[in-house]
């Protein structure tokens, strides 16, 4: 696969999406938009992927819109019905079909690495992401009031539910920037990491999930975070105790419960090599 936008690389289980227009701070375009896409097919295709991490190249994460696909939407109307037609299959539940919402829909965990500025676009992705971490040198938010726009891309469903009602309508209607600690703080990232600890930390997270999860586990386990999103309790726990039936006959559940059965008898093992006393 030749990308130009981004750096595509698979290794032990896991796939890193790179944003590589570091001379434009990764700005969003419609190329780049595409490279990604089909980057995530063939990770989400791929048996040998458990996770996937996206981040940035250079300093920033992404920069928001490309600053001449900006201008042509501002003398060309036109032109943001091209970037809002996405659609990404009938397989995916009818509320994760949009532009980046598709994200959601995926089965396998994506973790974002924020390493620097994500704003404007490249912010409404981030926050498509399952996980989020950021570097300490990371800035986030909205800007779109700041450039004439409201919000966009699934950002006024998500942000509430990622970071409570208060902080979203602040990020939303102020479209300040918020730094690492401040993200932390309200919830928008799970971590704050030195910057050279970043992507250490992302591959550490994403290789806990790929080489320690059950895929089907996993996949079952994102599936129902979100869909539940629209259901009531009832509904949820219908849907909890059919998906157990099914995933107490499948394979992925009896290497679980061998495993579970090994480490157990490697521990024991352990424990009576340790009190043992020599006679």
């Amino acid at each position: 696969m030749n990308f130009t936008d981004i750096i595509y690389e698979k290794a032990d289980r896991v796939a890193t999406v790179t944003l590589n227009r570091p001379e434009r701070m990764n700005a969003w375009r419609n190329q780049l938009e595409d490279e990604l896409r089909s980057a995530m097919g063939d990770a989400e295709a791929d048996p040998e992927i458990g996770a996937i991490i996206v981040t940035g190249a250079g300093r920033a994460f992404c920069a928001g819109l490309d600053m001449g696909t900006l201008s042509k939407i501002a003398s060309d109307s036109g032109i943001g019905e091209d970037l809002a037609a996405a659609g990404a299959g009938d397989h995916l539940h009818p509320n994760f079909r949009g532009p980046f919402a598709w994200l959601i829909g995926m089965k396998t965990p994506i973790i974002g690495a924020i390493n620097g500025a994500c704003v404007g676009m490249g912010f409404a992705n981030a926050l498509h992401y399952d996980i989020r971490i950021a570097s300490d040198r990371a800035r986030m938010g909205t800007i779109f009031p700041r450039r004439g726009l409201a919000l966009e891309l699934g950002a006024s469903w998500l942000l509430p539910r990622i970071v409570g009602l208060a902080n979203a309508v602040e990020l939303a209607v102020t479209g300040k920037l918020v730094d690492a600690q401040e993200a932390y703080r309200i919830g928008l990232v799970t971590k704050v990491v030195a910057h050279e600890e970043l992507m250490p930390a992302a591959r550490a997270l994403a290789s806990e999930i790929a080489t320690q999860c059950s895929p089907l586990g996993v996949a079952h386990a994102k599936r129902m975070v979100y869909e539940h999103l629209f259901a009531d309790l009832t509904t949820a726990c219908i849907d909890e105790d059919e998906t157990a039936i099914l995933m107490t006959r499948s394979e992925d559940f009896k290497e679980g419960i061998e495993g579970v059965y090994r480490e157990t008898r490697a521990s024991l093992h352990r424990q009576m090599t340790v009190i043992a006393v020599p006679r």
